[in-house]
């Protein structure tokens, strides 16, 4: 079997897989009623919800997580919660899949964003994870953004890149459109200033090569869960802003080949998702990660899930499902 056989042949079996993970997942929990909390658990700790969505209309994601509302982990749970408070029992299913993960010798962080709220939900959001191909939403947005408008339909590479995650039809783009698009939509996040840290000492390590340069200069970075949310946020604004080129990207974006996020959160509505993954467990580079956006009926939520498991979706999508339950939950 030659090499470009192998690697379809394993798009074709990871797929199958996650398509059957998502499914039990959601026949085993989506089958109970959901049940919203009241207005009083519902209360963020001294500041309203009404309010933090009113300051969103000017305020970027990543100015809010450097000027933070009160964020805590809640009792009984490692997960932190900024913007309303969550009894440590709806909790419990997003304590029980970062122990699966953990248990089995690797680690993870997440951060989902409601955008009509500011609410966020997270786990060692600031730490380095490796992207792998997750930064390809990014920056094919930043591309169609800055340059290619309604022109993006005759560029084959486009859906190459976030259909089949083509990893020469990237190199192209890139080599072709350079930094300067990437560039710009991290200044207009913000991430670039938000704290982060490597989740183990291994993947320190492997980050500290590109810890001088700009999260745009590479082809794959080291970012962190807050980053990635910070990114998807400006391209969430772009891809519903009607401006040229954001339609036809945002239906590319729901149908990716792999994506824990988009075979789980389709139970709730459009998602626009890119994935990443790297199979070497013994390196920093080792990693899982979905990112993205699903539409759900009471707004966008923003999400981003990294592990440092080789290849492993049923892993991320285990924890988007309780995170996408306590949204329709908080809503």
């Amino acid at each position: 079997m030659s090499k470009q056989e192998r690697v379809e042949n394993f798009g074709v079996v990871a797929a199958a897989s996650l398509a059957i993970a998502a499914l039990a997942l959601l026949a085993s929990r989506l089958v109970a009623p959901v049940t919203s909390l009241d207005a009083g658990q519902r209360a963020s700790a001294g500041t309203s919800i009404e309010l933090i969505a009113s300051a969103r209309d000017s305020v970027c994601f990543s100015d809010e997580l450097l000027n933070p509302l009160a964020s805590q982990a809640e009792e009984g749970s490692p997960v932190e919660v900024q913007g309303a408070t969550v009894p440590a029992a709806k909790l419990a299913d997003l304590n029980a899949a970062i122990r699966a993960i953990e248990s089995g010798g690797h680690d993870v962080g997440f951060l989902m964003l409601d955008t009509q709220t500011g609410t966020t939900v997270s786990y060692h959001a600031d730490r380095l994870f490796y992207s792998a191909s997750s930064i390809k939403g990014p920056y094919v947005t930043s591309v169609v953004r800055a340059a290619l408008g309604d022109t993006v339909q005759a560029d084959a590479r486009i859906d190459a890149i976030l259909r089949y995650s083509d990893n020469d039809a990237y190199a192209s783009l890139r080599s072709q459109y350079g930094n300067d698009p990437m560039a710009a939509l991290v200044d207009a996040s913000g991430a670039e200033q938000l704290p982060h840290a490597g989740i183990t000492d291994e993947v320190e390590a492997a980050a500290e090569p590109q810890s001088g340069q700009s999260i745009a200069d590479n082809f794959y970075e080291f970012v962190t869960p807050e980053q990635m949310v910070a990114l998807w946020d400006q391209c969430r604004a772009y891809l519903e802003s009607g401006e040229p080129g954001a339609a036809w990207l945002a239906n590319e974006l729901q149908t990716p080949e792999i994506s824990s996020l988009s075979h789980v959160g389709r139970a709730w509505g459009t998602t626009w998702a890119k994935a990443g993954w790297y199979p070497d467990d013994a390196s920093g580079f080792a990693t899982t990660v979905d990112a993205g956006v699903v539409r759900t009926e009471t707004g966008d939520v923003v999400i981003a899930v990294m592990t440092t498991s080789p290849v492993d979706f049923p892993a991320t999508a285990g924890v988007i499902l309780p995170l996408l339950e306590l949204h329709a939950e908080l809503g």
